[in-house]
């Protein structure tokens, strides 16, 4: 189309050449993505003019940088016009004009010709004209491109969460009916004095808890895109929450320490808040070294809208480069070797955000990772009860 659009160009001109340039930003050079079809077009390209890197300079890369549009009529005389152009092409004349993209520039459009003082000041206010035309364009262009993407992503969302939905409740079904017959012979085994089997039974019901989980996080995946994700605020005591879950984490190659100045009491959806909890201790025992403890600490700070409660998990593992940070607040990215569905932190990032607050990961100085809790409280909701430091 670009092709056609210059060769028509050329033909109204009737210019030799005429190039629309477009902004390579990977390499910061123009690249020519049309060009009519005519012989000095044909030449261009069989000697490599199609391409002009800023740093060779010239002057389609002068107007693009600088928005001001050129005319020449003796381009052999002018010590800024690159020697492919007025030797290798034998171009005399130049208009060039650059072309916008909302606002943006995206590139030039050029027309040349071989004989000398051939284009006016009118032919480059057409050229200008139908550069703002060209931009207009290709914002449509651009424009139609981006919906029929989003449009097909969103089909494929909409597939993905009743596929996830329809998983996970089949898988729940299933479990339920693994779950009482375990429980059937753990109680046949304790009858019957069978410790060995007791002990494969208690490992059967961890690794059951853990697809009970992954089902329970396919559910609300499918829940938070579907809009219907519930948050039921109740007043709670964070602490005891905290060391309840602590407890279930906690071991003699990773133990988790507990700090905290104050006992806090507010409104918060506890049994949210346990999922999250669950899912960053998860990550933090995944990543910390063996015999390296977890540290939880629970503070309460005063910002300029009121108090918040702030919850950091931290570990002593390896760190984690800054650019990757983020990526673990989106679905479906697990940890390498994977050692989940990669559910964990996206969950407790939405289950964060629908308490108002904000849960942030970062890797201080490359060592270790620390993610932070921050949820608003309200002041008269608020309780505080100084608590000694573990040890004291």
């Amino acid at each position: 189309t670009l092709d056609q659009a210059t060769s028509l160009i050329a033909e109204v001109l009737a210019a030799d050449k005429v190039d629309l340039f477009f902004h390579d930003p990977s390499s910061e050079t123009l690249v020519a993505l049309g060009t009519s079809d005519t012989p000095m077009g044909r030449r261009q390209r069989a000697i490599g003019m199609d391409r002009m890197p800023f740093a060779n300079g010239g002057r389609a890369v002068e107007v693009f940088l600088t928005g001001t549009s050129y005319l020449t009529g003796h381009a052999d005389q002018d010590p800024d016009v690159l020697v492919g152009i007025k030797v290798g092409l034998g171009v005399k004349s130049i208009i060039t004009t650059v072309f916008e993209v909302k606002t943006l520039r995206r590139g030039v459009l050029l027309a040349v010709s071989g004989a000398p003082e051939f284009f006016s000041e009118q032919d480059l206010h057409f050229l200008e004209a139908i550069a703002h035309w060209v931009g207009i364009v290709i914002q449509r262009a651009e424009l139609v491109e981006r919906m029929k993407r989003e449009t097909v992503e969103q089909g494929r969302r909409q597939a993905t969460e009743e596929m996830l939905t329809i998983m996970a409740r089949d898988l729940r079904t299933y479990l339920t009916s693994l779950r009482g017959r375990i429980e059937l012979l753990e109680r046949r085994a304790r009858r019957e004095g069978r410790e060995q089997d007791i002990r494969d039974v208690l490992a059967l019901n961890r690794t059951l808890g853990l697809l009970e989980r992954a089902s329970a996080d396919l559910l609300d995946v499918a829940h938070l895109n579907q809009g219907i994700f519930a948050i039921n605020g109740q007043q709670m005591k964070l602490m005891e929450l905290v060391q309840e879950v602590v407890a279930a984490f906690s071991t003699a190659e990773t133990p988790i320490h507990v700090y905290s100045p104050v006992e806090v009491v507010f409104s918060a959806d506890q049994d949210r808040l346990r999922q999250l909890l669950e899912n960053v201790l998860a990550n933090a025992v995944t990543y910390a070294p063996k015999q390296t403890p977890i540290v939880v600490e629970v503070r309460i700070e005063q910002r300029m809208d009121g108090p918040w409660m702030l919850l950091t998990v931290s570990n002593q593992g390896p760190g984690l480069p800054p650019e990757l940070l983020p990526c673990f607040f989106h679905p479906f990215v697990a940890s390498s070797p994977p050692t989940g569905l990669g559910l964990g932190l996206y969950l407790a990032n939405r289950i964060a955000a629908a308490h108002g607050g904000t849960l942030a990961i970062d890797s201080p100085s490359g060592q270790g990772v620390r993610i932070t809790l921050a949820l608003p409280v309200e002041e008269e909701e608020l309780i505080m009860r100084d608590q000694e430091p573990p040890g004291s």
